[in-house]
């Protein structure tokens, strides 16, 4: 059994953040795979240039996220994020160059990380802003959209307009969703709350 399994502990209920925390165990996943098999060391470059880029991306995320609900524990929160960034900076270029005791840790070290971040210190956060966003009938890409149209051009410059590049599409008419998940896949509000109109008159 890998140290990358998924499970709902480690859901955190904002289900942008979820999928994000998914990929990353799964490419986490695939990277340790990869080195077990002893895959094309170009196969395992991949997943480990992949799982910097996608974790690089989720801090950087949850930081805006924090920001933008002014998040009391927002300090304590990112010195786990600066913990991850160090550890990344020193660890993949020995992994890079080979060094298997070196690869080992990495592993032992994020698997730890992303198990007790996200089932901890994620869901604190998470909680705080689910009731912000309850409390100012505002989400996420709400906020996103409203920020100041030269910190939008800034991103845009940057080729990073959208949210993280984990943006997932609903399953049913394919607008861009970050809400509900169902059995079929991310579903967004105006067809989950379809979906469960449809249903109410079921019964």
């Amino acid at each position: 059994m890998g140290q990358f399994q998924w499970s709902p502990e480690h859901e955190v209920f904002i289900a942008q953040l979820d999928a994000e925390h998914r990929d990353l165990f799964e490419i986490a996943g695939g990277f340790e795979q990869a080195l077990e098999r002893h895959a094309p060391p170009a196969e395992s470059q991949d997943y480990l240039r992949s799982l910097v880029e996608h974790l690089q991306d989720h801090l950087s995320h949850e930081e805006w996220l924090m920001q933008s609900v002014e998040y009391p524990s927002y300090s304590w929160h990112k010195q786990q994020h600066e913990t991850a960034r160090r550890r990344l900076k020193l660890f993949v270029p020995l992994v890079e160059s080979g060094d298997a005791e070196a690869t080992a840790v990495f592993l032992e070290f994020l698997s730890g990380w992303l198990h007790d971040h996200t089932s901890v210190t994620d869901r604190m956060m998470a909680a705080y802003v689910r009731n912000y966003e309850r409390s100012h009938a505002t989400d996420a890409f709400e906020r996103w959209a409203a920020r100041a149209p030269s910190a939008r051009r800034a991103q845009a410059s940057a080729g990073s307009e959208a949210l993280p590049k984990t943006v997932h599409f609903c399953k049913i008419c394919g607008a861009q969703t970050s809400h509900e998940m169902r059995p079929e896949g991310m579903v967004c509000q105006a067809c989950a709350a379809h979906s469960v109109r449809a249903e109410l008159d079921r019964d």
